[in-house]
């Protein structure tokens, strides 16, 4: 509520300190207009101020003036001692409070600990400035940090001190002033399928299971802790469809955890004949195992089982161990376990398959983000797309 013309500073009562003022309304006996000082603002150079308006005698108006002013006391304080190191310990802990995922939130803590509290970490968040941000992702630079490394690092910089402005511990945030490189496209590296297929073959030979768990990743453009997530219940043989509701991780804090897709949102994958019968087979594995040791499995096993009795997923840093062995025998080089991803997508938009469908078969949050990893690949169909209209208007 404001009182924009109706205030009197001298008839009724007026009380002003260094910090703060008290003003009485003219006709209202018991409205207050409190207002404190909050120093300049140190882009702008604008004196600020908080005001409010109370409702009440005039000794409770004093004691909430009070309040406001040992308020804003207090956050200057906190903030004028408070080092970058302690500011993402308690950004963290936000993140976590907040129900990030938790290979999100390992992350942000091991960039925390890797890159910036050795560096920054002992420094006053007040004294921060841009040019310290740039002179050390200039140094990351130097020491040979690849450019995605910097901008991981620059994106927490940028939420943490983002967040102290939100708790009232900075005034602007800094991070927004710095110089970072523009991101280099992202190309996503497919197998082609000739090596595909030879993946495939050599670990049937060692692991059966392992084979399933890539036929099904090319076929279904599924990620890695989604398939490792999936039970039973989470196929539909009947009417040809998977379900992925979850994902897997691991990660040395929390060890093997169970949470949500990436984009927290579960999706239905139609499944084609060749899928069917990977998932199928899956299935009888287990049950032979169980029969041959002469165990029941679980009500609902894990469809990739790390335990006999499918009471247990498989770990998921086993099945890119094994992929990378693989491929190193086979002589295939850059390929890791999510090349996978990029073989489904390649291969159907390179058939014609319209971005939307892709993205909603990878489980991408927005077709931009699909549009933009295999931009390189809709560069291809769009020059044999201009071949197919030359040949059209050929003499």
């Amino acid at each position: 509520m404001t009182w924009p013309v109706t205030w009197n500073v001298t008839s009724r009562f007026c009380r002003m300190s260094m910090r703060g003022s008290i003003t009485s309304h003219r006709k209202q006996t018991d409205a207050w207009r409190l207002r404190v000082y909050l120093g300049k603002d140190p882009a702008t150079g604008k004196e600020r101020y908080r005001s409010k308006v109370f409702h009440g005698g005039k000794k409770d108006a004093d004691d909430l003036l009070n309040e406001m002013i040992s308020e804003v006391k207090t956050k200057e304080n906190l903030s004028s001692k408070m080092t970058l190191e302690q500011l993402l310990t308690e950004w963290l802990r936000f993140c976590r409070n907040k129900g990030l995922a938790v290979k999100t939130i390992s992350d942000y803590e091991w960039r925390s600990r890797r890159h910036i509290i050795p560096e920054l970490g002992s420094t006053p968040i007040n004294d921060l400035s841009a040019k310290h941000l740039d002179d050390y992702y200039g140094a990351l630079r130097a020491k040979d940090y690849s450019s995605s490394t910097i901008r991981h690092t620059h994106a927490i910089m940028r939420q943490a001190l983002g967040q102290a402005v939100k708790w009232g511990w900075l005034n602007r945030n800094v991070a927004l002033l710095a110089t970072v490189s523009a991101p280099m496209p992202i190309l996503g590296i497919a197998p082609r399928l000739e090596q595909l297929k030879a993946i495939i073959a050599e670990m049937s030979s060692s692991n059966p299971q392992f084979a399933a768990m890539i036929a099904l990743a090319a076929l279904t453009g599924a990620r890695r802790g989604e398939l490792l997530a999936l039970h039973w219940s989470d196929v539909d043989i009947e009417n040809s469809v998977l379900w992925i509701r979850g994902s897997l991780v691991y990660t040395k804090d929390s060890g093997v955890v169970l949470g949500p897709t990436k984009t927290k949102r579960a999706r239905k994958v139609p499944l084609d004949q060749v899928a069917r019968v990977v998932i199928q087979r899956q299935m009888q594995e287990l049950e032979a195992a169980c029969a041959k040791l002469e165990i029941a499995h679980v009500d609902n096993p894990w469809l990739f089982f790390g335990e006999i009795d499918g009471s247990k997923s498989l770990f998921p840093d086993s099945v890119s161990s094994a992929f990378r062995r693989v491929t190193k025998r086979l002589g295939i080089e850059d390929l890791h376990f999510h090349s996978l991803r990029h073989f489904t997508a390649t291969q159907l938009i390179a058939a014609g398959v319209d971005i939307r469908t892709v993205s909603g078969r990878l489980g991408h949050s927005d077709p931009s983000v699909t549009l933009r990893v295999y931009s390189h690949v809709l560069e291809d169909n769009d020059r044999a797309a201009s071949d197919i209209m030359g040949r059209l208007l050929s003499p």
